[in-house]
């Protein structure tokens, strides 16, 4: 074979060494997004087939998944939609899961055994069996930890009232939670935040938006048609290299492959 039949191989074996570290080196991306880099990474360069088959070539590459059945690329590329994700402390919790209510704390915890039910009179009341000494497996030097409640000066309790704050700069979502006992902290939180949150832009994605970082393609297209019914295009652009990163200098933006 003559040195200019291998010059195209050659190129292309270059331009995917480089992408393939590229991608390694991209801490955004998360094993998921890592896989399906790689895969039209490798269907680009490695496995050219028919012109605009990249895709095909990447799914195919990808296989099924043992689980469901349906082609793992599908599932892929929903995911790397750009989109925000609140995060967990602002979604709806089971009773019990949520974060403690974080009203000031007015007095320290300290621990008070359960009385007894009383049901007539005094002499009937059965006292509680007292609780056994503590078998101590530490040293003569160690101090317990403070309790958190006492430790952060913050109530602690179950939870029951959730108010939403958004970022003025970002448009994400900070929550705070309050129990039974402090609505009127609530309510406070909740007027104070009303007049940002009108204010605040719409949220920064923090998810996917890495297919158009190192590849160019139609990429609005293939998201509608993998991204859930109610996704759609952020004002910030399909790219993760272009949204903005507040506190942070805005990251490189390096070229962008041409084949697919």
């Amino acid at each position: 074979m003559s040195a200019a039949a291998d010059a195209p191989r050659l190129d292309r074996a270059e331009a995917y060494t480089e992408t393939v570290h590229r991608i390694y080196g991209d801490r955004r991306a998360t094993p998921p997004a890592r896989e399906l880099l790689l895969a039209v990474a490798y269907a680009l360069f490695v496995a050219p087939g028919e012109p605009g088959r990249v895709l095909t070539t990447a799914a195919r590459a990808l296989g099924r998944s043992s689980a469901t059945g349906r082609p793992r690329f599908d599932a892929l590329v929903a995911d790397d939609a750009p989109r925000y994700e609140p995060p967990r402390t602002a979604g709806d919790w089971g009773p019990g899961q949520a974060p403690g209510c974080e009203a000031p704390r007015l007095r320290p915890y300290v621990y008070r055994p359960r009385r007894a039910a009383a049901t007539g009179e005094e002499e009937a009341v059965v006292p509680l069996r007292p609780l056994p000494e503590p078998v101590v497996h530490v040293g003569p030097d160690y101090i317990p930890p403070v309790d958190y409640r006492n430790e952060h000066g913050i109530c602690g309790a179950a939870p029951h009232h959730k108010v939403l704050e958004r970022d003025p700069r970002t448009g994400w979502v900070l929550a705070h939670w309050f129990c039974k006992r402090h609505v009127d902290h609530a309510e406070r939180v909740t007027d104070q935040v009303r007049e940002q949150n009108a204010a605040a832009p719409e949220p920064i994605p923090n998810r996917g938006g890495l297919l158009p970082v190192y590849f160019k393609a139609p990429w609005e297209e293939v998201y509608r048609r993998y991204a859930a019914p109610s996704w759609s295009p952020p004002p910030y652009g399909l790219s993760a290299d272009g949204w903005p990163d507040p506190g942070n200098p805005p990251p490189a933006r390096p070229r962008r492959l041409r084949a697919l």
